[in-house]
């Protein structure tokens, strides 16, 4: 990873770490799409409605991206920044930032993870399975608000899994929770398709959690959700 992280940790209060514990509940269950896209089948690449490029992280991109965190007011975006700052904490190789070429300014987020980063992403409990040697994670998108509406999702995201070839990967893959519709549909956009079924149960406010992933069958409903 080029350059040094230099990440700001979050500072919550014991309240705030509470107030999360409690809204988990004793019980609690979600399901996710795992989404696949065969990086050798070309893609027609979907626009943004800004020039975008795109580069690994670097030092100072974490101000651009998130220096608005202390003005976050909806407690699901505070979550998505806290997991964001999270990821960037366990140092793992390698996020990608897309960049406004009107402005030079990061407007977009996502992690790229090989093979090679399964102990780490396991380590850190976020609900991913190991990886095959031939598959890239993508993972931990994130648009800042001021970037909302720009359809940079798409573009992105499809750039990004492009760069999956230089891990050796024949796959991409990433997960979006099966009432996204939107995040779904942009992953479609990039070239996705609905390949696996992830079922999470979390227990005990959040101390315990377990996972299953299945392959979905061929002709199964679920695999056209995305084709209308």
């Amino acid at each position: 990873m080029p350059g040094s992280l230099t990440v700001v940790p979050e500072r919550a209060s014991l309240t705030q770490k509470i107030a999360r514990r409690l809204r988990q509940g004793p019980y609690t269950y979600s399901s996710r799409f795992g989404l696949r896209r065969t990086l050798a089948v070309p893609v027609d690449p979907p626009k943004a409605k800004i020039p975008l490029s795109i580069r690994p992280f670097q030092p100072g991109d974490e101000e651009a991206l998130f220096g608005h965190r202390d003005e976050v007011a909806d407690p699901a975006d505070a979550l998505e920044v806290h997991y964001r700052l999270k990821h960037l904490k366990a140092d793992i190789p390698t996020p990608y930032v897309a960049i406004d070429e009107t402005t030079g300014r990061p407007c977009y987020l996502q992690w790229l993870m090989g093979a090679e980063q399964n102990d780490k992403i396991q380590a850190n409990l976020w609900g991913f399975p190991r990886l095959d040697k031939d598959v890239a994670l993508l993972e931990n998108a994130y648009i800042p608000p001021a970037y909302r509406g720009q359809r940079i999702m798409s573009e992105a995201m499809y750039m990004v899994s492009e760069r999956g070839r230089d891990l050796g990967a024949n796959y991409a893959l990433t997960f979006v929770a099966g009432d996204n519709l939107p995040s779904l549909k942009g992953c479609k956009r990039a070239g996705f398709d609905i390949y696996l079924f992830n079922e999470r149960s979390i227990y005990a406010f959040g101390l315990f959690e377990s996972h299953s992933f299945s392959v979905i069958p061929v002709g199964d409903a679920r695999l056209t959700l995305l084709d209308n």
